[in-house]
């Protein structure tokens, strides 16, 4: 009997002792392997590289792009606030051009550029209003055709009749204009003889070139070789004696003198140049 108590305690306590190993095993069975372990990885955010037509492009996460290399082209998806360095500087899209950002943000650049471009634009266009006001007072049409007359030393009405009233040198000097209507090789054509002033200095070497009276000197360019031109001379008698020299070749020589009408006088002339007319 007795023996057969110690029996029963000594099965029970292997009972027990391998219940407990079993329950060990299926703890140690319930652990994944290390292949199955989920490991949690911080994912590194920085920007990504890429390549366009023009170089290298560096895009950070918010979608904003720096261009490297040539200027970037239409099919490089260019944004608003991206920004391109040329090799020299950065710059940065404003929605209409690259603008350098050196001198500080696109957008005061920007705004600073155009408050001088205003101030200009101001100053000019006042500036046109005094000098079209000028230009009208003196009988121009506008400031620009004001000036060319200047530069050529004319009057309105010297500049727009093609013509000269005044010249240094010539006391009451008759006026010399020309109206068109040129005869090239015997054909009355639509060609006008430019006439332009002269200095003083020309006015004096026909004075001492002829014992006549200088009536004016003048600067005669015409768009042939020789031509039949008439001048209009107010002042001038009906066949009174007026001859014409033309200075060719560091001298004086005289022209031909096709008609001498009222008002008119007419030269067949071999050549542009300075001429002198002549009472005699």
């Amino acid at each position: 009997m007795r023996k057969t108590k110690k029996f029963l305690a000594l099965a029970l306590a292997t009972g027990l002792m391998l219940s407990s190993m079993t329950v060990f095993a299926e703890e140690e069975n319930n652990t994944p392997p290390e292949s199955e372990v989920e490991v949690e990885v911080e994912e590194t955010v920085g920007p990504k590289t890429s390549s366009y037509s023009g170089g290298t492009v560096m895009t950070s996460p918010s979608g904003i792009k720096q261009f490297e290399g040539s200027k970037p082209g239409a099919d490089d998806d260019v944004a608003e606030g991206d920004f391109w360095y040329d090799g020299q500087s950065m710059k940065q899209w404003n929605g209409s051009a690259w603008v350098d950002t050196a001198s500080g943000s696109s957008s005061s650049s920007s705004s600073s550029q155009k408050r001088e471009e205003d101030k200009v634009a101001a100053a000019l266009a006042r500036e046109g209003s005094l000098l079209l006001a000028e230009a009208i007072a003196e009988g121009f049409v506008n400031g620009a055709e004001m000036q060319y007359a200047q530069d050529a030393s004319k009057s309105a009405g010297e500049y727009y009749n093609n013509a000269v009233v005044t010249t240094p040198g010539i006391e009451n000097a008759t006026p010399v204009a020309q109206g068109g209507k040129l005869v090239i090789d015997g054909k009355v054509t639509n060609a006008t003889a430019t006439i332009s002033k002269v200095s003083v200095a020309f006015v004096d070497s026909a004075k001492s070139a002829t014992d006549g009276t200088v009536l004016n000197v003048v600067n005669v360019q015409f768009p042939s070789v020789e031509a039949i031109i008439n001048f209009y001379m107010p002042g001038i008698a009906d066949g009174a004696s007026v001859e014409a020299l033309q200075y060719t070749d560091g001298a004086w020589a005289n022209v031909e003198v096709a008609e001498v009408r009222a008002d008119h006088v007419t030269l067949n002339l071999k050549g542009n140049g300075v001429v002198a007319f002549i009472a005699k």
